[in-house]
């Protein structure tokens, strides 16, 4: 089903607001009379993507994540991203509302634990376990094709690589975010800059070397988990 969305006539400066529900698509102008479909999976799919690399995000791109496990009771789940320099009380970027599924073959977006309650305040919530969800509506406000966007799923494509040897990490100019082996809470992620890694790799040091070698500060771990950041 063809969705225009919600556009609003605004100013030059501010987004354009649309919202799409699962089933649904919007049409987006892409060059002269080149058109493009969105889905409210597209759109959920690169929310989630950006949330799997909160962090980055965060720290360097100026964005606020929040993902509620369970709205009001019925297990139904939300993101919501919005820029921290807008302040809190300001409309998200992204609204994504997820519903879970028990069906087998639908196309689901990803498992997480469904967390229901029994419709009494008194009584405590209920984990059911596993469970499919998938995307039944996505808002966005900010042009799908805007430079930002853009720059955003460059974000995403450069953080999942995951380069073999130290000199690939520097050469995808790439820094490294260090976590602790043993939990992933441990302590705050450490980041090690392109300089940081071209000192090892001028000490001889390979990228197995490195791991191995990086202790926690936190609880002495040696072994340490690192991704491209």
């Amino acid at each position: 089903m063809l969705n225009t969305g919600n556009i609003m006539n605004v100013h030059a400066e501010k987004p354009i607001i649309r919202s799409v529900r699962q089933g649904e698509s919007i049409k987006l102008p892409v060059n002269g009379p080149t058109l493009q479909e969105i889905t409210c999976d597209d759109i959920a799919r690169l929310a989630l993507a950006m949330h799997d690399h909160e962090y980055f995000f965060s720290l360097r791109r100026g964005l606020r994540f929040n993902f509620s496990r369970d709205l009001n009771g019925s297990g139904i789940q939300g993101l919501y991203i919005r820029r921290e320099s807008d302040g809190k009380d300001t409309s998200h970027l992204f609204e994504i509302i997820f519903d879970y599924t028990l069906g087998k073959d639908d196309n689901f977006l990803y498992e997480a634990d469904l967390i229901k309650d029994h419709g009494k305040d008194y009584e405590p919530s209920i984990n059911c376990g596993k469970t499919r969800f998938v995307a039944r509506s996505a808002t966005i406000r900010i042009d799908w094709n805007s430079d930002e966007a853009q720059e955003w799923r460059s974000d995403i494509e450069r953080l999942s690589r995951s380069p073999d040897t130290l000199t690939e990490w520097i050469e995808e100019d790439s820094e490294m975010l260090v976590r602790c082996g043993s939990t992933y809470f441990c302590r705050k992620p450490a980041i090690l800059t392109i300089n940081d890694l071209r000192r090892h790799v001028a000490a001889g040091m390979s990228l197995k070397d490195l791991t191995n070698r990086l202790k926690c500060s936190k609880c002495g771990k040696r072994g340490a988990r690192v991704t491209v950041f």
